[in-house]
């Protein structure tokens, strides 16, 4: 559950905060603890809340889960489409010289989660190739 607020005085404001598992225990013990003894909470509500908790809890995980095996197809893809590259001519674009060079690729690396190419000795971006050239003979 997702909350917003927004309000006007001295100036706007914007209140987004997502309700986890830990708010929802909060509130199902606040309720316990305030209930009235002459008419507790039904055992099927009860019941109904804790399933609730447990449903939110297994579609977190399962997103979470989710998050990661992208996160890993979407690396070993870039390692995957490096890899092929390794001995063929290409042209990148190196925006520290802001200009193209051409060379072969001698290795790939991945440094802080971006996959990396290695020509004549410099590491360049996987996104910044413009141009494969094939082997060199």
């Amino acid at each position: 559950m997702q909350v917003t607020a927004t309000g006007s005085g001295s100036g706007n404001y914007e209140l987004n905060k997502t309700l986890g598992k830990d708010d929802f225990l909060k509130l199902l013990v606040t309720q316990l603890r305030y209930q009235d003894p002459m008419q507790p909470v039904d055992d099927k509500e009860f019941i109904a809340q804790l399933a609730q908790f447990s449903s939110l809890e297994q579609i977190k995980n399962l997103n979470s889960t989710m998050e990661q095996f992208i996160t890993i197809n979407l690396i070993e893809g870039q390692l995957s489409r490096a890899a092929a590259l390794v001995g063929q001519e290409v042209q990148v674009y190196d925006p520290r010289r802001d200009a193209s060079i051409e060379g072969k690729v001698e290795a790939v690396r991945m440094f802080d989660g971006v996959c990396k190419l290695v020509i004549d000795g410099e590491m360049h971006d996987l996104h910044q190739l413009e141009e494969i050239r094939g082997v060199k003979k």
